[in-house]
């Protein structure tokens, strides 16, 4: 008898470890899409944690995610992002609002995540944005803003037109942010090219040799954490279609600490290929008011 209570015992002790070490997210989603569209979002977020969890309790190199739950794209950056940062969703049980997006689409905001590779609290605790087709299927996921910076985006809002060129505005500065933890250097070089312009008094990095330092320090580093301190979105008085975006980025990493002021001039009259016409690169210790911006530039309408 004392054998068979010792087997229970052991038996008993060997699930509550395993349940302790590790657990699955149930995803649930309310309002502002239809019951059955909801229902799918929820099946494809459930299908992607599930193997994120897996992999992650597990000590996988890698995750398996499947074309049924989310597009090409979606399991690319969310297998990059993975493999950089091991990050898997703290809540066991999770409920949050869809939000329409322009085209028919959907979003999901502020899911909470844990990055395995962070060195402190503000780098290990974020927050992610899931992306979804019309149909449900996971278009997109990456780091989320701040709440408070996510509403300054939209104090301004003149009509209908600027608010969903701010949506977009707004997923490209989240995208860019995370393109750094998934040290995705294609995108950072798309947005700080080649012909960047420097500030005179902005002596730590020089022009064309930014991204390739960039990509050295990913090679070279553990983990990394990226901050939007300050965040500007202006729209051009004289021509609607022009946006001025400020930020004030804040990279930190196991080796390096980079500050310093980054300003690009975006044109959306195609809202599907936006240009970039200007990107200018400052210190962070310019004053504000002395910063490049809109008024710097000639704008033909």
């Amino acid at each position: 008898m004392k054998h068979i209570l010792l087997i229970l015992f052991t038996i008993t002790l060997f699930f509550a470890t395993g349940l302790n070490a590790q657990h699955f997210t149930d995803f649930e989603f309310y309002d502002n899409a239809p019951t059955a569209i909801r229902q799918v979002m929820q099946h494809n977020a459930n299908a992607v944690f599930r193997q994120i969890h897996e992999a992650h309790f597990n000590n996988r190199q890698t995750i398996t995610l499947s074309s049924s739950n989310a597009n090409s794209e979606a399991i690319e950056k969310t297998q990059t992002l993975w493999n950089a940062a091991k990050f898997y969703c703290i809540e066991t049980d999770l409920m949050k609002p869809v939000s329409p997006m322009s085209n028919g689409r959907w979003q999901v905001r502020n899911i909470p995540v844990f990055f395995a590779g962070g060195a402190t609290p503000e780098e290990q605790f974020l927050e992610i944005v899931l992306e979804y087709s019309s149909g449900g299927l996971i278009s997109d996921l990456y780091i989320a803003l701040p709440k408070h910076q996510y509403d300054n985006f939209f104090v301004n809002v003149s009509n209908e037109t600027d608010l969903r060129r701010r949506h977009l505005i707004l997923s490209f500065v989240e995208n860019f942010r995370t393109a750094y933890y998934r040290r995705d250097i294609d995108f950072i070089r798309r947005v700080i090219g080649d012909d960047l312009s420097v500030g005179d008094d902005f002596q730590i990095i020089i022009k064309t040799y930014y991204t390739a330092f960039l990509e050295q320090s990913f090679n070279n580093n553990i983990y990394w954490n990226v901050n939007f301190s300050e965040i500007e979105v202006m729209q051009h008085a004289g021509n609607p279609n022009i946006y001025g975006v400020l930020l004030k980025k804040e990279l930190k990493s196991s080796t390096i600490t980079d500050k310093s002021w980054l300003f690009l001039m975006m044109d959306y009259r195609d809202e599907n290929n936006p240009i970039i016409w200007v990107q200018t690169l400052q210190s962070d210790n310019v004053p504000k008011e002395k910063l490049m911006g809109l008024d710097n530039f000639r704008i033909n309408r």
